[in-house]
């Protein structure tokens, strides 16, 4: 039986635009909350487009929550943080897992990422005893310096995309005077930037999203996260439903930018990771 292909196109752009519903759908209604007044989210049925459209939720947001701009300040300095440490330290790791010839390295790979398949709520207190017996509770140190000791997943990541870039490229940088470093440095990083960016993004947004790990570690409301400092939001204004939706799109802000403008280098990233291992 033929297919028709007009039936077919239909239904493909049909697919498409019911995925666009589902996952733009909840997105749409923020935005629609946020410039609404509080009476106007009584109204019933509820209106997509508010008349009028009105930005007070943004006032009453900074007003109830004065430090949010700090907030909002001290996620890019810890997400930033924690994304370029990721980078660096997983990189060298993963470097030496896919171009030199150590011994047993297939075995300490295996080991790295076994450690994946450990909950992060097990080492949560060990982690949080260390941190308070040094001196670094109530700062930012538990949040970034771990992110400089490597990270199982991204080493995984990074591996993969290093083992698609040909040996010979390393061969005949030693054939030059080159050594490790210079292959690292001036060979598998300036080909891995597709990796590099994407492993930086998955980073600031695990780091930007995250709030058990800082509301752990954190006590002083000047150096909450963004995510800790909604949470405050939530409890204390729950009735203020548009000054909610005012935050949580302003947190969501900074992420749809850089997906925005990475987006090639995300995709090229994902894409080639894998192909080769």
């Amino acid at each position: 039986m033929k297919r028709n292909p007009r039936i077919v196109t239909f239904l493909q752009y049909l697919i498409l635009v019911l995925g666009l519903a589902i996952f733009a759908g909840p997105l749409l209604w923020l935005i629609s909350t946020m410039v609404k007044t509080q009476g106007q989210m009584l109204v019933y049925p509820p209106e997509w487009i508010p008349n009028p459209i009105t930005f007070s939720a943004f006032s009453r947001l900074f007003e109830k929550l004065p430090l949010f701009p700090s907030w909002i300040i001290n996620s890019f300095i810890i997400s930033t943080g924690v994304a370029v440490g990721t980078v660096i330290s997983s990189s060298l790791v993963a470097f030496g897992f896919a171009r030199t010839k150590a011994r047993n390295k297939n075995l300490l790979f295996v080991v790295v990422i076994a450690t994946l398949m450990i909950p992060q709520q097990v080492t949560l207190i060990p982690l949080f005893i260390i941190f308070k017996n040094i001196g670094w509770y109530d700062t930012w140190l538990p949040l970034i310096v771990p992110a400089f000791l490597g990270n199982a997943y991204f080493i995984f990541l990074f591996r993969q995309f290093f083992l698609t870039i040909p040996l010979e490229l390393d061969e005949a940088t030693y054939m030059d005077g080159g050594n490790l470093w210079t292959v690292y440095k001036s060979v598998v990083m300036p080909l891995s930037v597709p990796i590099l960016i994407t492993g930086f993004i998955f980073s600031f947004v695990f780091s930007w999203t995250d709030f058990f790990t800082p509301f752990l570690f954190l006590q002083t409301p000047e150096k909450y996260t963004l995510s800790v400092g909604l949470e405050l939001l939530v409890g204390t204004q729950s009735q203020d439903i548009p000054s909610l939706a005012a935050g949580a799109f302003i947190s969501l802000l900074p992420i749809a930018v850089i997906y925005f403008f990475a987006q090639r280098f995300f995709v090229e990233g994902v894409v080639l990771t894998g192909t080769k291992g």
